[in-house]
């Protein structure tokens, strides 16, 4: 996700709709509409392009740094530094990206909260199909490919069901699940359509 922000970027802007006396904006592609100006609307993509784009060198930052710090312990300690050092690191680093991000993403509807809105919100099964419709299948096989990646990874280390392998077996059963799930809704989903 860190360098290739595009398709975070669309979806952030896709919650702004044309419409013709500006925008309409949908917290997640479903809330009731608000109307905002395209000026409103460019501001908050503007802002949330800007986060994306800071967002990324600190995370490069912030791992440049746990590596860093991670090398100094292990250089005074004189011996191997302990994995959990790097989880909680790593785990913070991940954190401190997803408050921010939630906390961009959310700005709209924050400031927009006390303005009134122009219709109702988009039930689950509409908000579900305009996913669906922006779903690729290869983003669909990226995920199956995943999944199958996190068998490869564990397969050289012998036994697939012992400590971490346990885990990266488990999530690649999910992956590969939830990849052949959402493939067969959106064949569905085009298929009554048609």
């Amino acid at each position: 996700m860190i360098g290739n922000f595009d398709q975070v970027r669309q979806s952030f802007a896709d919650q702004f709709e044309p419409d013709a006396q500006g925008f309409l904006y949908r917290k997640y592609m479903k809330g009731a509409p608000i109307r905002v100006s395209a000026a409103e609307r460019d501001r908050y993509v503007a802002t949330f392009n800007r986060y994306t784009r800071y967002a990324s060198w600190g995370v490069i930052g912030g791992i440049m740094l746990l590596a860093l710090f991670l090398a100094f312990y292990f250089a005074v300690a004189g011996g191997n530094v302990p994995d959990m050092a790097f989880y909680l690191g790593l785990g913070a680093i991940v954190v401190a990206f997803m408050v921010g991000h939630f906390w961009v993403w959310n700005l709209p509807a924050r400031e927009l909260r006390g303005r009134g809105t122009a219709g109702e919100a988009r039930s689950s099964a509409e908000v579900r199909r305009l996913f669906l419709e922006k779903t690729t299948y290869g983003q669909i096989a990226t995920g199956a490919g995943v999944g199958v990646a996190l068998f490869f990874r564990i397969q050289s280390s012998g036994n697939m069901l012992s400590g971490w392998n346990l885990f990266w077996a488990g999530a690649g059963v999910v992956l590969l699940i939830l990849s052949a799930i959402q493939a067969f809704r959106k064949w569905r989903s085009e298929s009554q359509q048609q």
